[in-house]
């Protein structure tokens, strides 16, 4: 047993903090795909209610690209935007105004 404690807390003490991540929320009614304007790929999947702790460089805040957009897209082809400037300890609460 103390094995098993000793991993959960050596894994944990490897997660980031809260503030250290960039938050992406879905508040809105649908699923979304998240993706960067960038390369309209996407690399995310988020249900409403859904959120996600996503890394982000501080670059990202202080120096943005300017097309460091992020794009999330409703099942009903709803468009929501975010960015340039994504920095650590914030979130993107989409579909919430």
């Amino acid at each position: 047993m103390g094995l098993v404690i000793v991993g959960a807390l050596a894994s944990s003490a490897c997660q980031p903090r809260a503030e250290a991540m960039f938050h992406i929320i879905n508040y809105s009614q649908e699923t979304v795909t998240v993706g960067w304007k960038s390369n309209g790929g996407s690399f995310l999947t988020l249900d409403p209610g859904e959120g996600y702790p996503y890394g982000v460089a501080d670059s990202d805040c202080t120096n943005p690209e300017p097309d460091a957009i992020l794009i999330a897209t409703s099942e009903t082809g709803k468009i929501y935007t975010y960015g340039p400037r994504i920095c650590r300890g914030t979130s993107w609460l989409i579909g919430k105004q």
